[in-house]
């Protein structure tokens, strides 16, 4: 095998070319004894701490439709737990392809274009993979409220991984057939806490900033990402990065956050695992204002190595008279 395996889709810029030996190696790093805490569940159970899937209406071998069922009174479940919930099904339909020998990790969001945040009700989901090399998938999706659209994901990249690094593969199966049945499984209630970000030190310059954001060293969510490799996801990594990007924004173009939506997802890469503890150093800076909106170029590193980068783009709300 050669030491740099690579996924080159067709038609699509260089940053997309991914290092899948280098997850190989990250996944296999022996876990210190608060990771294996951290990770530790009961194998049997089905948990919801941070499953966003709780129904596969549909089903091939490159085409999926799922739901997510809110309950009344729930919380919004924010833009990034939305994508969370479209990438969660594509990775359904490359386990089951795989006989759940791999799983995909998520390592390259091309695009995501979001719109409100989703409530109470069902939440329509729909994956696609577009390529499946056997070392990675292209992927794609929707979310959908009501028949409209809140979130909208293109030509996301995950390295497959063996699944037995990250879980049992027979508890994966026991649960992709349990998502197959005629009604949800485990639906989240009104009074289900949602995972959340906490950043701190928060600095802002001229056109700049920068903060710090804490890997907990245990978490709920850790319990189903992932019961044998407790890994900080992309999502909430993506959501602490918003955290320092709004205030960022809103001081550049003199208005207050309240006013600022996040619309748009480019180019965000994920690196390397974030495991439970480690310390991230997040950046930001502001990138030339349009007349209703502006894009903020993040990054994450930790010890000098950078872990993730991107760019969030937001956009002004309406004034309300």
């Amino acid at each position: 095998m050669p030491s740099t395996q690579a996924i080159s889709t067709p038609g699509l810029p260089g940053p997309e070319r991914l290092d899948t030996s280098a997850w190989q190696r990250s996944a296999i790093v022996p876990r210190t004894s608060s990771q294996a805490v951290a990770g530790r569940r009961l194998e049997s159970a089905i948990y919801m701490g941070f499953v966003f899937v709780d129904r596969i209406t549909a089903f091939d071998t490159d085409h999926a439709r799922g739901q997510l069922h809110r309950a009344a009174g729930a919380p919004p479940l924010p833009h990034w737990l939305v994508l969370e919930a479209v990438g969660q099904l594509a990775a359904w339909i490359a386990m089951a392809r795989s006989e759940f020998v791999n799983r995909p990790v998520a390592a390259l969001l091309t695009e995501a274009r979001i719109g409100s945040p989703a409530v109470g009700g069902v939440i329509d989901l729909e994956a696609r993979i577009d390529r499946f090399d056997g070392r990675a998938i292209l992927y794609s999706g929707t979310a959908s409220v009501a028949g409209r659209v809140v979130s909208e994901l293109a030509r996301g990249v995950g390295p497959l991984l063996p699944a037995d690094l990250f879980d049992d593969p027979s508890e994966l199966r026991r649960r992709f057939e349990a998502l197959r049945g005629p009604a949800p499984v485990n639906a989240c209630g009104a009074a289900d806490p949602l995972p959340c970000t906490e950043i701190s030190g928060l600095v802002l310059g001229t056109g700049s900033g920068s903060a710090q954001l804490r890997v907990p060293e245990s978490a709920p969510f850790f319990l189903d990402h992932f019961p044998r490799r407790p890994v900080y996801p992309a999502t909430l990594l993506a959501a602490a990065q918003n955290q320092l990007a709004i205030p960022l924004a809103a001081q550049t173009l003199g208005v207050e956050p309240a006013r600022l939506r996040p619309s748009r997802v480019v180019d965000f890469k994920v690196r390397s695992f974030s495991p439970p503890g480690q310390l991230l150093e997040l950046t930001a800076e502001a990138r030339t204002p349009e007349r209703d909106g502006i894009a903020i170029a993040v990054a994450a590193s930790s010890d000098g190595k950078r872990i993730a980068s991107g760019v969030l783009e937001y956009r002004l709300a309406p004034l309300h008279p």
